[in-house]
């Protein structure tokens, strides 16, 4: 009989390898026991019939002898059965005695002498080949014809056979077994029923720390761990879609995002708000009664807020009778917060009319331009800057006589003052010369001894100069009319002390610097002309007529100074000083280069 091999492809399933593992080989030990078993009841059973066959051969052929045949040795099955039945005997032992009994040649032959008959020993250690070969045929020797004694067989040591086969497992074999699968099933059940449990017990703590909501003040800042109160058990599985490093914390607004922990997604909210009032403070204004309020913006200052902020007036005094006022300023931001701020006001009510001077008579010919306005000044103890206006509508321009002039002037604060002068028109000598044409003359030389680099105290020296060392004093003119005065000498090169003033004016006016003509009054015999000029802001005394014994001329003279200046005795610089602008009062003689006609500095 050919060995039953196990089937090597045969896999057996379970939850776990390493428990059916365990489960497999308390199994394998048990089949080797009951396969151990099985082979030595086939055993028994086949040398039971081998005796009943031995003991029938004997009876009907005496002469025969009996062989023994090998114990067959069984493989175990390899498979698992719910009953397992017991294997019969093989057949080839079986046989192989029916076909002695049944040939007649071999019948009845003793075995050869010498021989011996083979043992179950020699059968169990046989190989398999050796087992299933066909054992030759002997004859039994004859022998007297007598009832056999029947052999004892000897005993056949068993041996576990060692196969990777299975055997059918008995039914408290798979109890055994069930109960042990139940037992590691249970016991796995309670690990991962525990590990379950614990994971629940986290997921549960964990996503307890979450705060799904929180409200700020604008200009603060959020971030991640103010929506989570404690640390995770695992970090690394909790995420936001929110970046806070992002978000205009300065503007009120409501964030929605969402905190991702352990595959859960938990819907938060971060809400900004602005309850916080801009603050400003009020500039304190001086103002005049008649004067209007500022607009607002110029009355608050150091306005701070995080958004757009708007100012406007909340509450406006009436300050038309002066004193102290506290004027009220309505700071507000976006969000609707609003902080009222005080702008203090100082109002004065000017009582104080303004001042005017300078007037004086004018003579002028019927058809000549006449500057109501030369060497006119209007001041105010307030306003800087008073308005001055000239009624002429009693003149007749275009008859001789003399009208009176009204100068009015009038401060911001409406106080008014008034002065008048006398117009006295003349009809135009034969001699008269027309303004431009002096005005032409005057434009030649002005160009032949000035640069346009040269500031006006430099151009007013140059003047001064020319007029002293190019016109020579006589001492008649015409002076019929300034022009006329002033034509001659630029002409004609000489005249008395009105032709050297009427060059001089002449020559400031088309410089455009700012003169007036001073008349010596009082006097005893004869008038003096010199001219008064305005450099730098300031009046200052000129005059470019010679005196006897004097070589020199007067420049940028202050009226303190040029009233201590003696000469033969004598000033002859008395005028009416109130009738005048105020000189400068600080001396410039130290920078004036008399000899060179120059500035030292």
């Amino acid at each position: 009989m050919r060995e039953e091999r196990p089937n090597p492809g045969r896999r057996v399933r379970s939850a776990d390898a390493a428990v059916f593992k365990a489960v497999e080989h308390e199994a394998e030990l048990e089949r080797q026991a009951q396969a151990a078993e099985r082979e030595r009841l086939a055993r028994q059973q086949a040398q039971q019939q081998r005796a009943r066959q031995q003991a029938q051969q004997v009876q009907e052929t005496p002469f025969v002898q009996q062989q023994q045949q090998s114990p067959f040795v069984q493989q175990p099955s390899h498979q698992f059965v719910q009953q397992p039945a017991r294997r019969a005997p093989s057949q080839t032992e079986p046989a192989r005695y029916a076909a002695l009994t049944r040939n007649p040649q071999t019948a009845g032959r003793p075995a050869p002498q010498g021989r011996q008959q083979p043992t179950a020993q020699a059968h169990l250690t046989r190989g398999p080949q050796q087992v299933n070969r066909p054992q030759p045929e002997t004859r039994p020797e004859p022998q007297a014809k007598r009832r056999p004694k029947p052999q004892k067989q000897p005993k056949v040591k068993q041996q576990k056979a060692r196969t990777r086969t299975e055997a059918p497992a008995e039914p408290h074999a798979k109890k055994r077994i069930t109960t042990t699968v139940l037992l590691f099933v249970l016991f796995f059940v309670v690990i991962f029923g525990a590990i379950f449990a614990g994971a629940v017990h986290i997921y549960q703590e964990d996503t307890s720390l979450i705060v799904s909501e929180h409200t700020i003040e604008a200009g603060q800042s959020a971030n991640l761990g103010m929506y989570i109160t404690g640390k995770p058990f695992m970090e690394e599985y909790v995420s936001c879609n929110l970046d806070f490093t992002t978000v205009n914390y300065t503007l009120p607004q409501t964030i929605r995002f969402t905190i991702t922990m352990y595959g859960t997604n938990f819907p938060c909210v971060l809400n900004i708000i602005d309850t916080t009032a801009p603050t400003g403070e009020g500039i304190p204004q001086t103002l005049y009664s008649v004067d209007e309020i500022p607009p607002v913006e110029e009355c608050i200052t150091n306005v701070s807020d995080l958004n757009a902020v708007s100012v406007e007036w909340a509450e406006l005094p009436d300050i038309s009778s002066g004193g102290s006022f506290v004027a009220i300023a309505s700071v507000k931001d976006s969000s609707g917060n609003e902080t009222l701020v005080e702008v203090p006001l100082s109002v004065t009510r000017d009582t104080v009319a303004p001042v005017i001077s300078g007037t004086e008579d004018i003579e002028s010919y019927i058809g000549d331009t006449i500057r109501y306005r030369e060497n006119v000044t209007v001041t105010d103890d307030i306003d800087p800057h008073p308005v001055l206006d000239i009624d002429t509508s009693e003149a007749i321009m275009d008859e001789p006589g003399t009208y009176v002039i009204t100068y009015r002037a009038t401060d911001f604060t409406g106080n008014t003052s008034e002065t008048t002068i006398n117009l006295t028109l003349k009809k135009k000598p034969s001699t008269y010369v027309e303004p431009e044409l002096v005005y032409e003359e005057a434009q030649k030389i002005l160009d032949s001894i000035t640069t346009d680099d040269m500031s006006d105290m430099e151009v007013a020296l140059q003047i001064t100069y020319w007029v002293r060392y190019n016109v020579y004093y006589v001492s008649y003119c015409d002076d019929s009319s300034w022009t006329r005065a002033a034509y001659d000498g630029f002409t004609k090169r000489n005249g008395n002390c009105y032709t050297f003033a009427m060059c001089a004016k002449a020559l400031f006016d088309v410089a455009g610097i700012e003169n007036m003509i001073i008349i010596r009054d009082p006097y005893i015999y004869n008038p003096h002309y010199w001219n008064y000029i305005k450099i730098d802001g300031q009046w200052y005394h000129c005059d470019s007529t010679p005196r006897i014994g004097w070589s020199s001329y007067f420049f940028m003279y202050t009226t303190a100074e040029l009233k201590s200046f003696w000469h033969n005795g004598w000033n002859g610089y008395n005028f009416p000083e109130e009738l005048y602008p105020e000189s400068a009062t600080e001396s410039v003689q130290d920078r004036i280069n008399y000899s060179g006609h120059s500035l030292k500095y």
